[in-house]
């Protein structure tokens, strides 16, 4: 490759005297930001190296120099070491030969080098590789980095593959631990992947770490400890992702089985920022395995339940997970469903630090951090270099509870949200009202913060404020143009499905809505929703058929988004259930005219859509949008993958049917009836009201097919149905005139059906594919769309 230097010119803000660094590679300050390192990688490679500049004299030493390429270069903790990669490229092969260069103090200048040429035990054929990051221990005693096997280069030859000539098959087997598809999805990450491995920087030795055995590994902050992960024996299409969990030595690789079997994912918690526990989620309990002692505490004696009582998924359930860990080093700060607790790590008794004011008032509070966090020197260069990234990232942060703390809340059931502070075992309300808040920002040097306020009318405009956020003031006006156009306001409403179980759902009125109208009124919805009661919703062009728009209400249509309830194996069902539970209550509270509520989704909605409409004689006109239909078929599909079309993880649709967004728990094998029930293909004889369907036919999602099968069978059984297929397009519109295309077309369709607007041509006569050739506008007849002032 290439050099990929470039110039660089350091400026000094208060003196105003620049700088010029000459075809800098990779480039970055100390912690203190006295100290600048910088790589020169220039096309006369003679003259590149490793260079330091002091800040304050302006004097450039050169820490090294040589015709090799400098690469991935980072600072240690305190600012006083800098380890960078020195290579060359390897004759006909992919991987340049690197070596380790570290300078533990450039004011000294002394080197330390790992040369794999010379190691004994690095393995044969292998490299040290660029491709990934260098790190540090927080003492700076060892340095991390990544190591591959090298490779021959691959052909660049331009010569045209031909099947006459060369086989060119790919073969499937089902016992291949992954399959070709997402084999095929994966191979630039497995191409490029790399092995984490250590060296000691005083004894200048390599210390081997991680394998094909143990691929996954993460290292303690102060670098003594790393925990790995076996993988081998638990890769599964559908099974919950699990490994055996070891403890590695990082001074000698030396490694040490905790747990077999164990869940990852949600289940793992990972190293504490103290760089002495690993904590992970077992049997329903948070445990903390004790790194130097080799012991381990389940914490959190008397305790509630930590189990995610909202994780309504097959399977075995997630905590509420962690926020971060105190930093006196006792303990972690463990997340309830509403408050917040202190487990800690000596096996006492667990703390409500909140004071159980979350669970009495609904009220669910978060850890935030206001304040900026410090500048870790992570250098400037390609994505991934230097820093103190490629260890695994933080285990979590830490949270000074002898200071004031600053926490989130949001309301449960009446979805007010704000911000109230912790100081002294003391709770106090910061501000909570009707409203959205995004998390402020603190200024570094003043006591001041920067924030959005959004409701359902008001934009998130930016806002300043001191520490106390009621008393903000507005300092941008991005949307005057709102007040120029119809808009409208939401209600928040409680119902119940046919369990009994309390739900909510939200209603947006026209601004010109009077008490007791009964309006037409269009029904979305997609899982939970109540929550963005008062998020603004900006109009726009829609992307699909799975959203509610602003400009529905704009001209005069209530709109209605309930919460799904969903049970194991009855998806569609519970979909069915609820959002015809919430469309009675609607139409109870005297706001809907029952014979004029139409119903759209998309994707997962969209299929639960084409089932209800199927299903339900509630609606009188339902559009979908790339849904799937065929839930038999679907489950044995590859996401995101096919041939002809790329763009998802190419793993099949079983984990997403068994464990996912599905929730049914089974096979089409297992419970054959119930893939057929659920399926909105199977009822559609028994549609009444017409669709409007819409799918891109290159998405990666949910085939084209899954579309076009359900229009044949609507058509072949005589029901109103029309298709929009989108060539090209994906999951979701991007292409702004098929925006504008959709957007038009689904007003005119629910206009039609819900106020009785005349049909525009496109719903009434044949669109010939051969009219393509000659029509500049394909809705040429129709009315324009657009807000209502």
């Amino acid at each position: 490759t290439g050099p990929r230097g470039a110039d660089v010119v350091l400026h000094d803000l208060a003196t105003g005297r620049s700088q010029l660094l000459g075809s800098v590679g990779d480039i970055a300050f100390n912690k203190k930001g006295d100290l600048l390192a910088y790589t020169v990688d220039a096309a006369l490679r003679d003259g590149n190296g490793l260079f330091l500049v002091d800040v304050a004299s302006g004097r450039t030493d050169v820490l090294d120099n040589d015709a090799r390429v400098y690469n991935r270069m980072a600072w240690n903790e305190d600012g006083s070491g800098v380890a960078v990669l020195k290579g060359r490229e390897a004759d006909r092969m992919r991987e340049r030969d690197n070596l380790v260069l570290v300078i533990p103090d450039v004011r000294k200048a002394t080197v330390s080098r790992f040369d794999p040429a010379r190691a004994a035990n690095f393995p044969r054929g292998w490299v040290v590789s660029d491709r990934a990051p260098i790190t540090w221990s927080d003492d700076s005693k060892r340095v991390f980095f990544g190591a591959m096997q090298q490779k021959v280069a691959p052909d660049t030859s331009t010569r045209r593959r031909s099947a006459d000539s060369v086989a060119d098959v790919d073969v499937w087997r089902t016992s291949d631990e992954r399959i070709q598809s997402v084999q095929m999805t994966r191979a630039e990450q497995d191409r490029n992947f790399t092995y984490r491995e250590g060296f000691d920087v005083a004894a200048a030795k390599y210390i081997p770490l991680s394998d094909s055995t143990m691929r996954e590994l993460e290292i303690s902050e102060d670098g003594k400890w790393a925990i790995g992960r076996d993988t081998r024996g638990y890769i599964s299409d559908y099974k919950r992702a699990a490994a055996d969990i070891y403890k590695v030595n990082a001074a000698t690789g030396e490694r040490t089985l905790i747990l077999k079997n164990q869940l990852i994912g949600q289940h793992v918690f990972g190293i504490s920022s103290n760089s002495k526990e690993f904590l992970y989620w077992k049997d329903n309990r948070i445990h903390a395995y004790d790194l130097d002692a080799g012991t381990t505490k389940t914490l959190g004696a008397g305790a509630p339940s930590l189990i995610d009582t909202e994780f309504d998924h097959p399977g075995p359930k997630p905590s509420y997970g962690i926020a971060g860990y105190t930093t006196d080093g006792k303990g972690v700060v463990v997340q309830a469903k509403y408050d917040l607790l202190v487990f800690p790590f000596d096996g006492s008794p667990a703390k409500n630090i909140t004071n159980g004011v979350g669970a009495k008032n609904d009220i669910r509070f978060r850890y935030v951090r206001l304040e900026p966090t410090d500048s870790t020197g992570a250098p400037a260069g390609p994505p991934g270099a230097g820093g103190r990234g490629g260890r695994g990232g933080r285990a979590g942060q830490e949270i000074d509870l002898a200071k004031p703390v600053n926490l989130s809340a949001f309301g449960e059931w009446t979805k007010k949200s704000g911000f109230y502070q912790l100081v002294d075992g003391t709770l106090t309300e910061t501000v909570y009202d009707d409203a959205s808040y995004s998390t402020p920002v603190k200024a570094a040097k003043a006591d001041m913060y920067l924030f959005t306020r959004q409701t359902f009318v008001e934009f998130p405009d930016l806002r300043v404020s001191g520490p106390n956020f009621k008393d903000s003031r507005k300092i941008t006006d991005a949307n005057p143009q709102q007040k120029e156009f119809a808009w409208g306001r939401r209600v928040l409403f409680d119902f119940k499905n046919k369990d009994g179980m309390k739900l909510q759902g939200m209603i947006a009125l026209p601004e010109d809505y009077k008490p007791g109208e009964k309006r037409p009124m269009l029904v979305n919805f997609y899982e939970k929703n109540s929550q963005n009661l008062n998020r603004y919703s900006a109009p726009s062009y829609l992307t699909g058929m799975g959203s509610s728009p602003i400009e529905a209400v704009s001209k005069g249509y209530v709109t209605m988004i309930p919460d799904i309830y969903f049970h194991t194996g009855q998806s569609h069902s519970d979909m069915l259930d609820c959002v015809e539970a919430a469309t009675k209550k609607v139409i109870e509270l005297g706001y809907a005219d029952p014979k004029k509520i139409g119903i759209n989704g998309h994707s997962y909605g969209g299929e639960g859509a084409a089932f209800i409409g199927t299903r339900s004689r509630m609606f009188a006109a339902v559009g979908m949008g790339a849904g799937v239909t065929d839930l038999f078929t679907d489950f044995n599909q590859s996401w995101g993958w096919s041939y002809q079309v790329a763009g998802g993880s190419g793993a099949n649709g079983n984990d997403y049917y068994l464990y996912g967004q599905g929730r049914w728990g089974v096979s089409p094998w297992d419970n054959p009836e119930l893939y057929h029930f659920e399926s909105a293909l199977t009822h559609v004889r028994e549609v009444t009201a017409p669709f409007l369907m819409m799918h891109g036919t290159a998405d990666p999602t949910v085939s084209f097919s899954e579309g076009m099968n359900f229009y044949q069978a609507l058509r072949y059984n005589g029901k109103n149905a029309t298709l929009l297929a989108y060539p090209g397009e994906g999951h979701g519109l991007r292409g702004l005139a098929n925006r504008k295309d959709l957007t038009i077309r689904y007003f005119q369709f629910f206009d039609h059906y819900l106020k009785g607007a005349p049909a525009p041509k496109w719903m009434t006569d044949e669109v010939p594919f051969l009219a393509k050739d000659t029509m500049r506008d394909p809705l040429v007849g129709t009315q324009a769309s657009g807000m209502l002032p």
